[in-house]
């Protein structure tokens, strides 16, 4: 964890929201998100805040859900020196934020990264992968494929990729 002081230029996530976001009605994916001015490439946009699951739980609310069900539970996973993995599940159905109105997209402006702000739990802090224009939906990759390029072996097949529970609506050029 990073012991920087109060006033460090990096700690962009403990000042919430900069931005003025919109939620909104889409036609086909339901609630989304927008923002309301410009945002430039890099800066923090928002949280996806939500319970935080161990993974019996979080397997077990996942079999639950069905294409109908308007959340979705991130899983993240930190590959550290030594081999050493740690996964964290957040689940925003009961306890969340502005970011539960986030929807996926194989082409998303914004990226996840886990930050610890005086815990080992990570927040998941979204931040702008390009700028982003006044009224554009707000969005990222709920697989995580498109910022961390898998190698096609790893990746699966596009079949498998259609058998997902939720289907998607992002109707980009890369869509899967």
């Amino acid at each position: 964890m990073c012991h920087c002081g109060e006033r460090c230029q990096n700690r962009v996530v403990q000042l919430g929201l900069q931005f003025q976001l919109e939620v909104f009605k889409t036609t086909e994916k339901g609630w989304g998100l927008r923002t309301v001015i410009f945002i430039p490439k890099g800066r923090f946009v928002c949280e996806y805040a939500g319970e935080i699951l161990d993974i019996n739980e979080a397997r077990k609310r996942i079999q639950l859900q069905t294409s109908s069900d308007s959340n979705y539970i991130i899983a993240i996973r930190e590959h550290l020196h030594g081999g050493t993995t740690i996964e964290t599940f957040a689940d925003p159905t009961y306890i969340g934020n502005v970011g539960r109105f986030l929807n996926h997209s194989c082409e998303p402006n914004l990226f996840m990264v886990p930050v610890r702000i005086d815990s080992m739990v990570p927040k998941l802090a979204l931040f702008a992968d390009r700028d982003i224009c006044a009224g554009e939906e707000l969005s990222y990759d709920y697989s995580g494929r498109y910022h961390n390029f898998l190698p096609i072996e790893a990746q699966g097949s596009k079949q498998e990729g259609k058998e997902s529970k939720k289907p998607c609506f992002c109707r980009t050029k890369s869509c899967t």
